[in-house]
């Protein structure tokens, strides 16, 4: 059942921008410091988005490196303190009170 709506889910998203797409087929000139692009309105729309979907995944990706790393510290921390701890209880105990 979950697969059907997820396929059904997929379905509308694709007509939905395929319609999207159609509709908006006019040419744009996209002028920049080296000189003039005319592009379809809908390519330039994909080539933003796959720019926006890369810059996210790579900031994302950065973000997650740094918490791995913080991570991986933690636990080198963690088996050095539980270390010392087994190391402390298996030292005989001598009360001199």
């Amino acid at each position: 059942m979950k697969n059907f709506i997820l396929f059904l889910l997929v379905l509308v998203i694709a007509s939905v921008s395929a319609l999207f797409f159609a509709q908006n087929d006019s040419l744009v000139e996209i002028r920049y410091f080296g000189g003039v692009i005319s592009w379809q309105m809908n390519w330039v729309l994909v080539a933003f988005l796959c720019f926006g979907f890369l810059f996210g995944a790579f900031s994302f990706s950065a973000s997650l490196f740094t918490t791995k790393m913080k991570l991986a510290h933690a636990k080198r921390k963690l088996a050095d303190c539980e270390r010392e701890l087994a190391n402390l209880r298996t030292l005989p105990v001598s009360d001199k009170y």
